[in-house]
């Protein structure tokens, strides 16, 4: 991770922001889009109905599809996101911001946040690990640390991050986006991406009401020609695996990442168990069907 900005910066210029109020929330239920806007020819809609409550509640849904630009799975904020995340002291700043996700589309998407202050010169910072979200899983609640530790410099040119202001500093410009590295922008992929109650945190992980517990998944399942191991927490992280058949037999092993697709095509069909080690010795197992 790169050098973050220190919080005062002193010597460049500034621009007056507003505050982002801890607790503040975008719920989409005045059938507008919360000024979350993305630069692509396909609008971001307003969805009344099928939201995490159920019934008429409304979500926003970011779509891509198509080529170019259309690809970018991306929406971003100039407004009520801009600003100032200190709320006058280190102590009670905006620590997370947790979101209700689904995916509604066949890709698995890398969400992360993106964030940009100008000071006359731009500085871009993004969370450093994407949370992996998955299709046919429904309504998730996910949180983004924006602590230091958690964030990664995008500015390659002056080697800093913007961290959120101080005083009359702050963020110009939040991004939501699919990208499996810290970017400012998406990586193409056909995706539609529901978004819902999009809230400034100060709770810690800890707390059970937003605590993210690791979790891997196996996608597809079924599948006929390669795996991808998934995780809600880090999609970098190195791991072991052994294939093992109905007979107790390793039929295939080997090392790979998170979010990295294992080939099983020489596999004969039947079902599976496959079993992952990460790098802290923890032990998953999972059944695997193959077609």
């Amino acid at each position: 991770m790169r050098k973050l900005l220190p919080f005062l910066l002193l010597c460049v210029p500034t621009v007056v922001l507003s505050q982002v109020a801890l607790n503040q929330v975008d719920d989409f239920e005045d059938y507008t889009m919360s000024n979350w806007t993305k630069n692509s020819s396909i609008p971001n809609e307003n969805i009344y109905n099928g939201g995490p409550l159920g019934d008429e509640d409304n979500f926003l849904r970011v779509t891509s599809s198509g080529s170019g630009s259309d690809l970018e799975l991306m929406t971003k904020n100039n407004a009520q996101w801009q600003g100032n995340y200190y709320q006058g002291n280190l102590s009670s700043r905006v620590k997370y911001i947790s979101m209700d996700v689904r995916n509604s589309g066949s890709n698995v998407i890398f969400l992360r946040l993106s964030f940009q202050t100008d000071y006359g010169l731009i500085y871009r910072c993004s969370t450093t690990n994407a949370i992996a979200v998955l299709p046919n899983e429904g309504w998730k609640r996910i949180s983004f640390s924006i602590l230091e530790e958690n964030i990664t410099a995008l500015s390659d040119t002056f080697n800093y991050a913007v961290t959120f202001g101080s005083g009359s500093q702050g963020v110009e410009e939040m991004r939501i986006l699919h990208n499996a590295v810290p970017s400012w922008e998406s990586e193409p992929i056909d995706a539609i991406l529901d978004i819902d109650n999009i809230m400034a945190e100060d709770q810690t992980l800890s707390t059970p009401t937003f605590e993210i517990k690791p979790e891997l998944k196996l996608f597809p399942n079924p599948t006929s020609n390669a795996i991808t191991i998934t995780s809600n927490e880090n999609v970098t992280e190195a791991i072991t695996f052994n294939i093992i058949d109905v007979l107790g037999r390793i039929v295939k092993n080997g090392q790979s990442k998170l979010n990295q697709e294992i080939n099983i095509q020489d596999l004969n069909s039947g079902n599976y168990i496959i079993e992952i080690k990460n790098t802290n010795g923890n032990i998953f197992r999972k059944k695997l069907i193959k077609n």
